[in-house]
């Protein structure tokens, strides 16, 4: 799964969870790659995908959009998971109208007072 095309990023099938590890940068030239491996556990799984961030070092809006249309693509009862998202990630993913829950899966917001899927866990004292 890693590509060979000279991309910034790697992108790596994991078994248990089953999903993909990302590491590296993702951003114009990295987004094939990402795209490649999405579109690949897509067809291939048949549970949630898991998405192991703990070493991307970089991601675009348009990474992030790879991300979500994946998530939104999903058949029920299918989920995406993101693992070891930072905070930059987090925070993108507000910007784009998307939030990770307690369990770490990607849910819409439909409106700041009505999001779609559980209560956020509480955010810590800054």
């Amino acid at each position: 799964m890693t590509d060979q095309t000279g991309d910034p990023a790697d992108v790596l099938p994991m078994v248990h969870p089953f999903g993909l590890r990302v590491r590296g940068e993702i951003d114009h030239q990295g987004r094939p790659a990402l795209a490649r491996a999405l579109a690949w556990a897509l067809r291939i799984g048949e549970t949630d995908i898991h998405l192991d961030l703990s070493e991307l070092t970089f991601i675009d809006a348009g990474g992030l959009r790879l991300i979500i249309s994946t998530a939104t693509d999903l058949p029920p009862p299918r989920r995406l998971v993101l693992q070891n998202a930072s905070s930059t990630v987090r925070e993108l993913l507000v910007l784009l109208g998307w939030r990770l829950g307690p369990d770490h899966q990607l849910y819409q917001m439909i409106n700041e007072s009505h999001p779609h899927g559980p209560d956020p866990a509480p955010s810590p004292p800054s």
